[in-house]
């Protein structure tokens, strides 16, 4: 593995943490009284503002070269993870959503194995089935609260994030990180607006501490975000979503220490299940070797 094989890696763990952090500030911005559609747009329209200010100080140009229709395709792929993700949870439990969300490191592989007819080795597939595994005992769902539109938000997430990371994968090597967002994240905030223009309403939060929530998840977004782009360049989709599984990890974690939900023996070993993953994934791989 060379150098620049292991910083992506790093970069991947580094964009699932403040993911994560992402996840749980969401929570606390909705016990504000905003709503998660509310809570898309606020994230897009301050993360794009805040990626143009990025932009302009490191006098970065604005063009990029990326086919039209790709670029689209990668713009569809974040609209509906977020609006997915996000809007989920207001249908089925959080565990649930997550579990059902995190289907897409699968959706991935699966792409890439049987439509793209890419190598998988044995301790890559044996990985990604142990995290799934790992997130399911973590998180113990409650599937006697299924609703089906909670299921096929979660789904449409999961869906747009494969669609996301694959076509994201696709675009020019030299591609800007922070251009790449900003033109991302402005795109997906078009569509955010029009999405206000079927019925959809802006909700604030209706306290300050509201505010500070949105603030912090545009950092996070930010920063995340940027990683991610980084990381799939570096190492590729497969292994990003892979490595992204740690975030509902640090989403249980962070639920322990900041709202203080109980961490139960299932959820430790479901999270040693999910570092084994990482583990073996890399485990004598040619794959990811290079």
């Amino acid at each position: 593995m060379n150098k620049d094989q292991l910083a992506g890696r790093a970069i991947a763990v580094a964009a699932a943490l403040f993911y994560g952090f992402n996840t749980t500030l969401s929570r606390l911005a909705y016990d504000t009284g905003t709503t998660p559609v509310s809570l898309t747009v606020y994230r897009f329209l301050m993360t794009s503002s805040a990626l143009i200010i990025i932009v302009l100080l490191l006098r970065r140009s604005w063009k990029m070269r990326v086919s039209p229709l790709l670029f689209v395709v990668c713009v569809i792929g974040l609209y509906v993870t977020s609006i997915g993700h996000l809007g989920a949870v207001n249908y089925i439990p959080v565990s649930l959503s997550a579990i059902i969300f995190y289907t897409f490191p699968l959706q991935v592989i699966a792409w890439k194995r049987f439509a793209n007819r890419q190598p998988v080795s044995h301790y890559e597939l044996l990985g990604f089935i142990l995290a799934f595994i790992g997130l399911v005992i973590a998180l113990g769902p409650e599937f006697h609260q299924m609703d089906i539109r909670g299921l096929l938000l979660a789904l449409s997430g999961s869906f747009g994030a494969t669609l996301f990371i694959l076509s994201y994968e696709r675009f020019p090597k030299d591609t800007d990180s922070y251009v790449g967002s900003m033109w991302l994240n402005l795109a997906t905030l078009v569509l955010c607006f029009i999405s206000l223009q079927f019925g959809f309403e802006l909700v604030p939060p209706k306290v300050q501490d509201g505010w500070l929530y949105l603030v912090a998840i545009m950092v996070f977004s930010v920063a995340s975000f940027t990683l991610s782009l980084q990381a799939i360049k570096k190492i590729g989709g497969s292994i990003f979503a892979l490595i992204l599984n740690l975030e509902p990890v640090v989403i249980l974690l962070l639920a322990w220490l900041v709202i203080g939900e109980t961490l139960t023996v299932a959820r430790i070993v479901g999270i040693a299940m999910v570092v084994l993953a990482l583990v073996v994934s890399h485990w004598r791989n040619p794959q990811l070797a290079r």
